[in-house]
C-alpha cells in the first residue's frame, strides 16, 4: 500500500516536470520513469487472460516506455546540441531498443544513430547491429501482417524475401565479426559435470557447462547467443514465404537457420550455470594428468545481481519461436524463477500460455 502511494506521488511529480523538460531535470525525469516502469513490472503477476488478449496489451510498464521515448525525442531535438548524452540518456535509449524489439515496433529515424546517444567503439558496433535486427523484425511483421500478400505477384514477393534473406545473412555475419574482435581471455572453456544427472534440471540444461574468466564477459557472450537465436528465427520464418526459390535451396537455408538456433540455444543454456555460480572446477591432485573435476554448487543462494545479467538473454531465448520445446520450457522456467528472485513479477508470466513470442 505504501509503495503504491509513493508510486502515484512520483507519477504526479514526473508528469508536472515533463511539461517543462530542460537539461537540469531530464536525467531526473528519465530515472523516475525507469523506477515507475520497474514498479509496474514488479507488481505484475500472471492473470487469467482470454486467448485473444496479448500479454503486451496488459503491461502498464510499456506506457512508461512511451514516456521515456518522448523524453529522449525532446532531448534529441532541443537539447542535444548543447547538452551531450549522459549515461542516463544512453541507457534509457538501450531500454527503448529492447522495448521496440519485444513489441515489434518500428524505430523512428532520430533514435537510430547510436553515437549521438553516447555509444562508441565495440558498443557502437553492437548497437548498430541491434538497430538492424529491430528493423528486420519490423519488416517481418509487415510481411506476416500484409493481408494482400496472397494477392501479390509471386515474383515481387520472391524479390522482397530474397532481399530480406540477404540482409539477415549480412547481420549474422556482422554479429560473428563483432564477437571475433574480443580478446581470447574473454572466451569460455567447455567442461562436463563429473557426475551428471539425467535430463534438464534447475540451472543445468545438460551436463555441458561453460566457464568464463568474468561474469562481464559471460554477459557479452549471452547477448550474442540470444541475438543470433532471434535473428536466425526471423530469417527462418521469412524463408517460408519464398515462392520462386527451389525446394532444395529453401531446405538448405532452413536447416542452416535451425542449426544456428539450436547451437546458440545450447551455448546460452551451458552459460547459465556459470552466471549463477552453480558449479566449481578443481583439479584432481591424484590423477596423473591433473584432470578437472566439475561439481555442482547448488546449496548457496544466487546473488540477485548475477541473476540480473541473465534476464535479457533468457527473455529472448524464452520468446524465440523456433527453439526446441523442451529447451524453451527450461528457459521459461529459469526466467520465471529468476524473476521471482529479483522481485520482477512480470517474468512469472513466462510459464503461462500468454508469454510473449517473437
Amino acid at each position: 500500500m505504501e509503495a503504491s502511494l509513493r508510486y502515484h506521488r512520483l507519477l504526479q511529480t514526473a508528469q508536472s516536470a515533463f511539461v517543462s523538460l530542460n537539461k537540469e531535470n531530464i536525467d531526473t525525469c528519465l530515472i523516475a520513469i525507469f523506477f515507475m516502469s520497474r514498479f509496474e513490472s514488479a507488481i505484475h503477476h500472471p492473470i487469467q487472460l482470454s486467448l485473444s488478449t496479448s500479454l503486451a496489451s496488459t503491461l502498464q510498464t510499456f506506457s512508461h516506455h512511451d514516456g521515456a521515448l518522448a523524453a529522449l525525442k525532446f532531448w534529441k531535438e532541443h537539447l542535444s546540441d548543447t547538452y551531450p548524452a549522459t549515461d542516463v540518456i544512453k541507457h534509457t535509449r538501450r531500454g527503448m531498443l529492447r522495448s521496440a524489439l519485444m513489441r515489434n515496433l518500428a524505430l523512428p529515424k532520430w533514435i537510430q544513430e547510436g553515437s549521438t546517444f553516447g555509444e562508441h567503439d565495440w558498443e557502437l558496433e553492437y548497437d548498430s547491429i541491434v538497430i538492424r535486427i529491430v528493423n528486420i523484425r519490423q519488416q517481418l511483421c509487415m510481411i506476416l501482417n500484409d493481408e494482400a500478400r496472397s494477392k501479390r505477384n509471386s515474383l515481387k514477393l520472391s524479390f522482397i524475401t530474397e532481399e530480406f534473406n540477404e540482409e539477415a545473412e549480412a547481420i549474422d555475419k556482422a554479429l560473428r565479426d563483432w564477437i571475433a574482435q574480443f580478446p581470447g581471455t574473454w572466451s569460455y572453456s567447455r567442461h562436463t559435470l563429473s557426475k551428471p544427472r539425467p535430463g534438464p534440471i534447475k540451472d543445468f540444461y545438460s551436463p555441458i557447462v561453460y566457464k568464463y574468466s568474468s561474469p562481464a564477459y559471460a554477459a557479452v557472450w549471452n547477448q550474442y547467443h540470444a541475438m543470433r537465436m532471434l535473428l536466425n528465427s526471423t530469417r527462418w520464418r521469412v524463408l517460408q514465404f519464398e515462392p520462386q526459390i527451389s525446394t532444395e535451396i529453401a531446405h538448405d537455408r532452413s536447416l542452416e537457420c535451425l542449426f544456428h538456433i539450436k547451437t546458440m540455444a545450447n551455448d546460452l543454456a551451458s552459460s547459465v550455470p556459470y552466471c549463477l555460480e552453480r558449479f566449481k572446477v578443481t583439479e584432481d591432485p591424484y590423477a596423473p594428468s591433473r584432470c578437472k573435476i566439475v561439481t555442482p554448487n547448488t546449496n548457496e543462494d544466487i546473488k540477485p545481481y548475477l541473476a540480473g545479467l541473465l534476464i535479457w538473454p533468457l527473455t529472448i531465448a524464452s520468446t524465440v519461436k523456433d527453439v526446441e520445446v523442451q529447451q524453451k520450457l527450461w528457459f521459461k522456467s529459469e526466467l520465471a524463477r529468476l524473476g521471482r528472485m529479483i522481485g520482477v513479477g512480470v517474468f512469472e508470466c513466462a510459464e503461462t500460455d500468454h508469454w510473449l513470442e517473437l
